[in-house]
């Protein structure tokens, strides 16, 4: 081969280097980075619940009609479901088990695949108004601030999601947001079995068994001008820690406190009566190693893409360009003084 086309080839195959390693980073990484379009996954929880026996309520003995300290699983699923583009149709499954009893809950959200935040639906798609918030998932490299906020189904509101600091969670480093919530509840699913009104006789004997405040305001004589049956609005009072993967985005571990709180206006003041349902979990630990495994193996992964493959490419291409500077600067040594041939003359 030519020295002319060993070149050719070599500055060919450094720039064909450089080009890909470009590609692995500025395209391949990135869509790393994006929600997948297979994402199927599910966490499991373990906790306790409070919840309001309806039955004990009814036949009037209000002293049993709160039935706390019951163990409780959940189960979790996060499943997209289809993707537009940039934008993910996620499916939110939860169900609370309790005893025998099983109470599901499903959620839909239209996602930003990069920012996990929520967005414009698809046409045909019903989904949550969570539109620039975050709802089921964090975005990788999350940023160590305040700068996000959150969808709350429960009461559909958005609120800001605090940053607390940083954390050790299966050997990774995750970043720490906590989440609160207090407005009233407007999920259709919640209120439905939900009663709007109490009778009057039944709050009244409901009294011994209420907050100081509540009992404070509701002397004889407010409970005399309260309306027959009264009316009854309810508060959904929340609060999420999130351990959240710094490199993946990935929730690691999650503790959630959820309260729904009935109440009424005495006197023209908002007065909480009593927690009807009031569930406080926590990520298993076989589901917090489970979610340590996958995070570990999705850094590696976005590791090679954004680091280790496009320095080593460019690496190799550095080494075939200095080689083929080296080749080309390379001369012989030209000799100090050179004496003429026998019978050569040395005149002209």
């Amino acid at each position: 081969m030519s020295a002319h086309r060993s070149s050719t080839v070599l500055i060919t195959v450094a720039v064909v280097l450089v080009a890909v390693a470009t590609v692995v980073r500025f395209v391949l990484a990135p869509n790393a980075t994006k929600l997948p379009d297979d994402t199927d996954q599910t966490v499991h929880y373990a906790g306790e619940a409070m919840m309001l026996d309806s039955k004990a309520l009814q036949f009037g003995d209000t002293a049993h009609a709160l039935k706390s300290g019951i163990p409780i699983t959940v189960d979790r699923r996060l499943q997209v479901t289809s993707t537009h583009g940039d934008t993910a149709v996620l499916k939110d499954a939860t169900t609370i088990h309790l005893g025998k009893q099983s109470l599901p809950s499903v959620k839909t959200y239209a996602l930003d695949r990069e920012s996990r935040r929520g967005t414009s639906p698809p046409a045909s798609k019903s989904v949550e108004p969570s539109r620039g918030a975050l709802s089921s998932a964090f975005p990788p490299d999350a940023a160590q601030d305040n700068s996000y906020r959150y969808y709350d189904s429960l009461t559909r509101s958005i609120v800001p999601i605090r940053y607390t600091g940083t954390a050790k969670r299966e050997g990774r480093a995750v970043n720490v947001y906590t989440i609160t919530v207090s407005a009233p509840v407007k999920d259709p699913a919640v209120l439905k079995p939900l009663p709007p009104a109490l009778p009057k006789r039944l709050v009244t004997k409901l009294r011994p068994e209420l907050g100081s405040t509540a009992r404070a305001r509701l002397t004889p004589a407010a409970l005399s001008a309260l309306p027959n049956p009264v009316p009854i609005a309810y508060q959904g009072r929340s609060t999420l820690v999130a351990y959240i993967d710094q490199q993946t985005g990935i929730a690691i571990d999650q503790t959630v406190s959820r309260t729904v709180v009935a109440s009424t206006t005495v006197g023209e003041e908002p007065t909480s009566l009593m927690p009807v349902s009031s569930f406080t979990f926590g990520v298993t630990p076989a589901s917090v190693r489970e979610l340590g495994d996958k995070a570990d193996s999705a850094g590696l992964l976005l590791t090679l893409l954004t680091d280790v493959t496009p320095l080593v490419l460019l690496a190799v291409a550095a080494l075939l360009l200095i080689h083929l500077l080296q080749r080309r600067t390379r001369r012989p040594d030209a000799p100090a003084s050179q004496k003429p041939a026998l019978g050569e003359s040395t005149t002209t």
